[in-house]
């Protein structure tokens, strides 16, 4: 798991090549296994392929990624039933991404402000009580980024007991 953790990387440019549907089950089933508080499993995925519906998503959040990527995958809970939904939106976000990097894929967190959320439900006609806090692009990367090394962990930065 360290492997997946250290290569992760946020990617911004994609190739054009196809993600297996297969693949893209894999990488969801990951993030349905992720944590939600008191296990309430109120997320839901939109997966989007076409090319449309990804400039009308890119109309409302304006990052060219956002349509050059294969695949969106869009974290949605319901926030009439999720007592943590952004913690439990995040978690879940967290194992997609070690999914897609296990699988060779790249993914980047692309925040989404609550006017945009709106906007995108609206498109996606998503019920109201649906919380969007990030989509996330899914695609073969066109250069794989540097992987995190050790000198990148900062021991300093932890504290046991007290400050």
């Amino acid at each position: 798991m360290i492997k997946e953790i250290t290569s992760r990387r946020s990617v911004r440019s994609y190739k054009s090549d196809p993600i297996s549907d297969e693949d893209i089950l894999e990488i969801i089933k990951a993030g349905q296994f992720a944590p939600t508080g008191k296990n309430t499993r109120a997320w839901e995925f939109i997966v989007i392929k076409d090319l449309k519906t990804k400039e009308e998503i890119f109309d409302i959040v304006g990052q060219e990624y956002v349509k050059e990527a294969p695949v969106l995958i869009i974290p949605i809970i319901n926030s009439e039933v999720s007592i943590t939904p952004a913690q439990d939106l995040s978690l879940s976000s967290g194992y997609i991404f070690l999914q897609a990097e296990n699988l060779g894929l790249g993914t980047v967190w692309k925040n989404i402000s609550p006017e945009q959320g709106e906007e995108i439900k609206k498109l996606l006609k998503v019920p109201q009580n649906y919380l969007i806090i990030n989509l996330i692009p899914l695609g073969y990367p066109k250069e794989k980024p540097q992987a995190h090394t050790e000198k990148d962990f900062n021991q300093e930065k932890i504290h046991f007991e007290k400050w």
